[in-house]
C-alpha cells in the first residue's frame, strides 16, 4: 500500500494578494475596514475589520505593530499585536510574533518561538454563525466608541 502525503501550506508560506501595504514609516491612528488583503509593516493604533460578505487576509510583518483588535478570515503574524485576533479561518503565528490578547480561530499554526500572552479559543463549525453575529456586534460597538 502506498501512502501519499497531503500537501499543506507551511507556516508563513501562504500565497496572498495584498490590496494595501502599510509601509514601515507609516503610523495610522484609527480603524481600518478592509475587503481584501492588507499587509502592515508600520504601526496601526486601531482595529482592523473585514467587510461583511468578504474574505480578507491581514498580515503583520516582523516590523509591524498593531495596538487594537483584528477581525478577518485569515491572519498571519510575524510582528507584535496588543489586542485580540478573531479569525474565522486560519491564524498563522510565525517565530518572531508576539501576541498580547486572546486569539479566536478556526485553525491555528504556531511556529517555535512565537509568544502568546493570552487565551486561545477554537471556533467549532457549529459556532461559526454565532461568531459572525458576535463579530458584527463588536464592530458596531467599536465604531460607536471611535
Amino acid at each position: 500500500m502506498v501512502f501519499s502525503k497531503k500537501k499543506k501550506n507551511p507556516l508563513g508560506k501562504s500565497v496572498e494578494r495584498f490590496e494595501t501595504i502599510i509601509g514601515k514609516s507609516i503610523r495610522i491612528d484609527g480603524n481600518l475596514n478592509i475587503s481584501h488583503g492588507v499587509r502592515i509593516d508600520g504601526v496601526l493604533n486601531g482595529n482592523v475589520f473585514q467587510d461583511e460578505d468578504h474574505k480578507a487576509t491581514v498580515a503583520i510583518s516582523e516590523s509591524g505593530r498593531v495596538n487594537g483588535n483584528i477581525h478577518a478570515q485569515h491572519v498571519i503574524v510575524s510582528g507584535h499585536i496588543k489586542g485580540n485576533i478573531y479569525a474565522l479561518d486560519r491564524v498563522e503565528l510565525l517565530a518572531t510574533s508576539r501576541i498580547e490578547g486572546e486569539i479566536t480561530y478556526g485553525n491555528i499554526g504556531i511556529e517555535v518561538g512565537a509568544k502568546v500572552l493570552g487565551k486561545l479559543n477554537e471556533i467549532s463549525p457549529l459556532e461559526n454563525d454565532n461568531v459572525l453575529d458576535l463579530l458584527a456586534s463588536q464592530k458596531d460597538r467599536n465604531n460607536q466608541s471611535a
